[in-house]
């Protein structure tokens, strides 16, 4: 049941209905049931009783190391958290990353002239599962710290745990924050729910009118790099990186409207990453709560644990106190374990590892240990780094060394994405965009155009967020009344005439719902 679908249109609008038709101490198992009906109807019963399972194994060891922890029971509580920890991390593994070390087996073995064959392992996973996992070692390492004192009705932490919205693609939530969300009594808020239609047909627009035809150019280039070389591959590119954002940020408009129009918040997972002036920067805003989470429960920790503590006193021996001016080890290390496991979580491919982990862990790195040199050449040159000519460049630059590296993401491996780059060189068919070849692509002139004015609205939706700090959608709330219905229906008008849906069309997966 796709988010951009008539059939979960009509389901979300009977969860509508029936939410503020039953007692506000109730709503809560509406929502619990619905929730239920989608996973079932996504996944099929033998998942959803995994899903069942996962839930009640971290329910139940949380409330058994809170148990622990008043008995005084530290050992216990420590072999019963870090046991279900390794169990969710291999449960998750096995249902999404095999492959990995069967590839990489298969690479070594290829490479030392011993192939192994190892044939694809083919396992289906239930709905959300690099979701919720994380989310549930978020919620178990929380009551772990003793953050908060673990859920002890199962029902409510199964809610928390598979709120229909946010399933398939987040965001990432914690459960100190939800409880008050889901499970406090809500009062019908029209102005809410306005809110949340209005971002609703924001992420539909994104999604059916801009990102739907992004992906026709990408599909046609990637497939076919040997013949739309060059300039195509640039244009593929560029295109990739909008039809992404476009597609991962329209499904959390949608599922943030969602839960708005239901009186319940959820975290912003982007904040108009294009305007970042670093990749550093540009991590902050794209795919915000995946980063939080892995800052919160990944990298710090790393950094106080016993081994990075030795090692940091293995620095000050070797480098002096100041050593962190000079070569952070500790923090660089680190950095890469943390940019693998972001790789990694997104697939159990090289490619992904490489375009949206380790290349950017390098080019932050590489940031840091330049700093002075930089500085040094900006002194030099006398550039001034406080004018607007200057910022469009760090965009410019951010933009293009965010792009390459997705390049590979979205290459079928990494093999295939070094040879895209290699047929890219040299760039000898500029006339591409003069001479009428982009629309081989199966996108007529009129298409061009739809997308360019699409572009054009999504690039004031930014200047709007970044002159007034309010999000489009809040910006024309504040209008008149007049105007903003006129708006809506103008947007409502373009998705249904435009939008890529129906027969022929396949706009029911998100990219991020794979992962």
């Amino acid at each position: 049941m796709s988010l951009v679908s008539f059939e979960f249109l009509a389901f979300f609008f009977m969860v509508l209905i029936l939410y503020y038709i039953f007692p506000k101490k109730l709503r809560w198992t509406v929502l619990l049931l619905f929730s239920v009906f989608y996973f079932y109807r996504a996944s099929g019963l033998k998942l959803f009783l995994v899903f069942v399972c996962f839930c009640f194994m971290n329910w139940g060891t949380a409330i058994l190391v809170s148990n622990f922890e008043k008995a005084g029971k530290q050992r216990e509580k420590k072999i019963a958290y870090i046991t279900t920890i390794i169990l969710d991390a291999a449960i998750l593994i096995a249902f999404k990353d095999l492959n990995f070390f069967k590839r990489t087996a298969n690479g070594i073995s290829e490479m030392a002239g011993h192939p192994l064959n190892i044939p694809d392992i083919h396992i289906i996973a239930p709905i959300g599962i690099s979701y919720f996992a994380l989310i549930l070692i978020g919620y178990l390492t929380d009551v772990y710290w003793k953050k908060y004192e673990p859920e002890r009705g199962f029902l409510r932490f199964t809610l928390f745990s598979g709120y229909f919205p946010q399933l398939s693609s987040g965001p990432f939530v914690r459960y100190d924050k939800m409880k008050e969300e889901l499970f406090t009594a809500k009062r019908f808020d029209y102005s809410r729910i306005i809110l949340g239609i209005e971002r609703i047909i924001w992420g539909f627009f994104k999604k059916l009118v801009l990102s739907e035809r992004l992906g026709i150019i990408v599909n046609m280039v990637y497939s076919n790099y040997q013949v739309y070389d060059g300039w195509y591959i640039i244009l593929a590119t560029l295109a990739f990186t909008f039809q992404l954002y476009t597609d991962f940020s329209g499904a959390m408009d949608i599922v943030i409207g969602i839960s708005e129009c239901l009186g319940i918040t959820l975290p912003e997972n982007f904040d108009t990453p294009f305007y970042s002036t670093s990749i550093e920067e540009f991590w902050r805003r794209w795919h915000i709560t995946l980063g939080a989470w892995l800052r919160e429960y990944v990298f710090y920790p790393l950094l106080r644990s016993n081994l990075f503590r030795k090692l940091k006193k293995w620095c000050k021996k070797k480098w002096g106190k100041d050593y962190e001016k000079k070569f952070n080890l500790p923090m660089y290390m680190g950095m890469f374990f943390t940019w693998f496991l972001i790789g990694f979580w997104h697939g159990g491919k090289w490619n992904y590892i490489w375009g949206s982990g380790l290349y950017y862990w390098l080019l932050i790195t590489a940031s840091n240990l330049m700093t002075p040199v930089w500085k040094w050449f900006i002194n030099i040159l006398k550039i001034n780094t406080k004018c607007y000519s200057y910022k469009l460049f760090q965009r410019i630059r951010t933009l293009l060394l965010f792009t390459f590296g997705l390049s590979f993401f979205r290459a079928e491996n990494l093999r295939e994405g070094i040879r895209m780059w290699k047929s890219a060189f040299p760039f000898h068919n500029i006339e591409i965009f003069l001479n009428g070849s982009l629309t081989t692509f199966g996108l007529d002139k009129w298409e061009w155009t739809i997308i360019f004015i699409s572009l054009l609205i999504l690039f004031i939706a930014g200047i709007i967020k970044n002159t007034t700090n309010k999000e489009v959608w809040q910006w024309l709330n504040e209008q008149n009344m007049i105007f903003r219905w006129f708006v809506l229906i103008i947007f409502l008008l373009l998705i249904i005439i435009f939008g890529k849906y129906g027969p022929g069309v396949d706009a029911s997966e998100f990219i991020y719902q794979q992962f």
